[in-house]
């Protein structure tokens, strides 16, 4: 059930906690050189071998069901962006996936810290493959840190829909229930991990994987709640 205060969560609300900020269209998506007054999620380039391009439909699709619920109006493409690029700090969610290796430079790997500390939010959604290398590249981010699992009573799993057992099963890779692990900076909650679930491919388009309705209802439905709790945190 959603909270009462989630009601009142509108374009205003969402424009003040994104500080005004514009998402800009990125290069290669349809908008190349475009200034956009849209809300977009950018979706990590990232180095090592792994396919960093999975989940082509996913944020445009969970773009789409923002801009339905709240009225913001939201980029119809996907963002793409190295952890290097001038406007990283644009962006209030980064998402990452992908099913092999991952391996960010020095100079990522401290662009990414600074994102983080300066209260930028990271997804990352394990497309089966990418956890060891994932895990290592954290490290690296937050030697003074360390993923845990994140408690079902915490705000991410109720912020706007309800989830008391924690994160939906969408797909069955290493066996077992659904994992959510993260990193926090204080109270807040920076990075985000689903394991053991993928729900970015939960977001992709009916055809991809097809997936019945229930699934990509509740991997949209969860999506929504990572993308609020980033934004308003």
């Amino acid at each position: 059930m959603k909270r009462a205060v989630s009601a009142m969560i509108s374009a205003a609300v969402l424009a003040a906690a994104l500080g005004g900020v514009p998402a800009r269209a990125a290069s290669g998506s349809g908008d190349a050189g475009a200034s956009l007054d849209l809300f977009a999620v950018a979706q990590v380039h990232y180095h090592g071998g792994g396919d960093w391009y999975q989940d082509r439909t996913s944020m445009p699709r969970l773009q789409k069901r923002f801009e339905e619920l709240f009225g913001t109006p939201a980029l119809a493409t996907r963002k793409e962006i190295e952890l290097t690029d001038d406007d990283l700090f644009s962006y209030p969610m980064l998402f990452m996936t992908g099913h092999g290796n991952v391996v960010l430079s020095p100079e990522e790997t401290l662009r990414l810290r600074e994102y983080l500390d300066g209260g930028g939010f990271l997804w990352a959604s394990d497309d089966y493959g990418m956890d060891e290398a994932f895990r290592r590249e954290m490290e690296k981010v937050f030697p003074d840190r360390s993923l845990t699992e994140i408690p079902f009573d915490h705000e991410i799993f109720h912020i706007y829909y309800d989830f008391p057992r924690g994160l939906p099963k969408i797909h069955e890779h290493a066996g077992g229930p659904p994992r959510a692990y993260g990193i926090f900076i204080g109270e807040r909650l920076a990075v985000f991990y689903d394991f053991n679930t993928d729900i970015g491919d939960g977001l992709e388009a009916p055809s991809i994987h097809k997936d019945p309705d229930e699934k990509r209802e509740a991997a949209l439905r969860m999506a929504i709640n990572i993308l609020l709790y980033a934004i308003t945190n």
